[in-house]
């Protein structure tokens, strides 16, 4: 049985599909427009691989499950394409999740998972991760995500580190590929 702390989980994550490339988050412009109006889901489908939750739960399912073209088949299109030579999944049987939250916004989603794992200590620690994901073609696909001070953007291939006190942006989901900070 392996143990790790949870930032090591996410890190293992991040490093599987990219290179390790770090940025500093850019600060919003002040002449920045708001955030389009998020709708959360109330009821959450997590089976379905027709929904953001349950693509999102397939996608931890087959990556912790060591299965690496099942969960590569769950990324965005764009997101395929630019891990192709990098992905690798990871199978691990002390990872647990539990998706809790959507916020849909036309064809864009962001899924809330609450992440546990065994740190060195063989204690459980816990961190929520924010997945974005976007429906192309009737079909959701993971393009990044979110944890703590980090963004990872699939997609363009982009591990980002947000400084203290900054808010952290969400991952992109603009299908031109341009970051949203």
């Amino acid at each position: 049985m392996r143990t790790r702390t949870s930032s090591i989980f996410i890190l293992l994550l991040a490093a599987t599909l990219l290179p390790l490339g770090c940025q500093k988050a850019e600060s919003p412009k002040e002449d920045a427009q708001p955030a389009a109006e998020t709708h959360e889901s109330t009821a959450l489908d997590i089976r379905s691989d027709k929904t953001p939750e349950g693509v999102t739960n397939h996608f931890f399912g087959a990556f912790f499950s060591g299965k690496d073209s099942e969960a590569w088949s769950y990324l965005t299109p764009e997101a395929q394409n630019a891990t192709k030579d990098s992905f690798e999944a990871q199978a691990s049987d002390t990872i647990r999740w539990n998706v809790t939250k959507v916020d849909r916004d036309n064809n864009n989603a962001y899924v809330y998972i609450n992440v546990s794992d065994l740190n060195d200590a063989g204690e459980v620690t816990s961190e929520e991760l924010i997945f974005a994901l976007r429906n192309e073609s009737n079909q959701w696909g993971v393009a990044g995500f979110s944890a703590g001070d980090m963004i990872v953007n699939f997609e363009e291939k982009v591990l980002e580190t947000v400084s203290v006190g900054e808010t952290p942006a969400r991952v992109s989901q603009n299908p031109n590929g341009a970051s949203a900070k």
